[in-house]
């Protein structure tokens, strides 16, 4: 089965990738250049769809983890990549790498048809174009950092913490579709090495993808033998979320000081089929 794993043009993510292509042959990786719209357009397309203060808020929220919250993540990040990339084999070798400007441009659609993939696994940010993600046969599977369907969009771990729903904080790998994390959903998980009212939301998503590793390779094995693995969504809530602001996140820190003094780290019961 010839599987890639596309991922942006991040150091971590190579780190990342290594690791499911350690435990799985992938075929190649696939590495987006180009994450979103040129800055300003994209801007102006969310203002128009969630308003301009929703954007302010979160921009807000940008600058100052960028000014005070980036570098402890930055630290912590190194670290769980050091301990990752000391855990591979020492057999490792890294299979091709192959590069893409824009994952949904017909430039890039015909790197991926000439790649002749059966399967994708994904760590992207933009939403695909159905002649982007119908282009496997097997489907492109997103690579999750939160529970599906309870805590789909970005920043799982933030919204999860905030509802007191630890078991949130982990992962799902998805079938695209042409929703927003709405496909089947193959395999999931919560993330059980996190301290969720100590750890950043930002870390909490790094090591949610570090801990579901192995299952997805598992994923990969059983579409390898023909199988079709899915998890069972019924009486389970579908929940669409956006990027936190800075008023997201004043009060973010306001029910983590709660949690701690009362409620402790066990949260809200966990739904079926979640692991």
């Amino acid at each position: 089965m010839r599987a890639f794993y596309l991922f942006h043009d991040e150091w971590y993510q190579y780190i990342k990738a290594d690791l499911l292509a350690s435990q799985y042959p992938m075929t190649g990786f696939v590495v987006i250049r180009r994450k979103r719209d040129i800055w300003y357009r994209y801007l102006w397309k969310r203002a128009r769809r969630i308003g301009f203060f929703k954007v302010i808020d979160e921009l807000l929220l940008r600058l100052f983890w960028t000014l005070f919250k980036s570098w402890g993540d930055r630290r912590n990040l190194k670290q769980l990549i050091r301990r990752v990339k000391a855990g591979l084999p020492p057999s490792y070798q890294r299979p091709p790498v192959h590069y893409i400007d824009n994952i949904n441009s017909d430039a890039g659609r015909q790197v991926l048809r000439d790649l002749k993939p059966d399967v994708c696994v994904l760590m992207v940010h933009p939403i695909l174009g159905k002649k982007t993600f119908t282009t496997p046969p097997l489907g492109m599977l997103v690579f999750h950092p939160g529970v599906t369907p309870e805590y789909r969009g970005p920043h799982s771990a933030f919204w999860a913490t905030m509802s007191n729903e630890f078991w949130g904080i982990g992962w799902s790998l998805l079938r695209v579709d042409e929703g927003i994390d709405t496909g089947p959903v193959l395999a999931q998980g919560s993330c059980h090495t996190i301290r969720p009212l100590e750890d950043s939301h930002v870390m909490m998503q790094h090591v949610s993808h570090v801990d579901g590793t192995q299952c997805v390779a598992d994923v990969l094995r059983k579409l390898e033998r023909g199988e079709y693995p899915r998890v069972e969504m019924i009486n389970r809530r579908s929940t669409n979320y956006t990027h936190p602001g800075v008023t997201d996140y004043v009060r973010f820190l306001g029910i983590r000081r709660q949690l701690r003094k009362g409620l402790g780290p066990e949260g809200a019961p966990k739904p079926e089929g979640v692991l």
